[in-house]
């Protein structure tokens, strides 16, 4: 693999775990995005990123219940193949807002199990309200998207060409 490639692939790393997932995870992910294939089976990925099956396993799961990868199948062969998602950017959005939303119910149900009033629960008040209104805000923007994206990708990719590339 060209020493591009395998650099995209320690950045992706490190760029998923800035983000709170795994560095493999982002390895993985980086991977199938430059790989020449359309999808890659486990023992592929395990190979090329030189990981345990345990590893590789549990990142799987990970990129799977986050939307970002899925899992194919080929005719004939047993074995499962991955790719990037075909998912809708605002689909995983929304699912990443579904979290949003279950963290605010947790925090506000922690506000509400409290028996003393504190500075802890005024935070969890401010924190749950919080990802209730971003949840709110970026439906909006979410929709917007949808009805707009192909004139704004066009815009964009004119206009950022440069920070795109750097």
């Amino acid at each position: 693999m060209e020493t591009e490639k395998i650099t995209y692939i320690e950045e992706s790393g490190l760029l998923f775990e800035k983000l709170g997932l795994t560095r493999m995870a982002g390895r993985v992910f980086g991977y199938l995005i430059v790989s020449e294939e359309d999808q890659a089976s486990f023992d592929q990925i395990r190979k090329v990123l030189q990981a345990s099956k345990g590893s590789i396993s549990g990142t799987m799961k990970q990129l799977l219940n986050a939307g970002m990868v899925e899992a194919v199948s080929l005719p004939g062969d047993r074995k499962t193949y991955y790719r990037p998602s075909k998912m809708k950017i605002s689909d995983i959005l929304k699912h990443r807002m579904r979290q949003f939303d279950d963290f605010a119910r947790i925090l506000s149900r922690g506000e509400e199990l409290k028996s003393k009033k504190d500075d802890v629960s005024e935070w969890l008040i401010e924190a749950s309200t919080f990802y209730l209104w971003i949840g709110e805000q970026l439906d909006e923007i979410i929709d917007k998207w949808e009805s707009e994206k192909t004139k704004i990708i066009e815009e964009y990719r004119q206009n950022h060409e440069e920070r795109i590339e750097s």
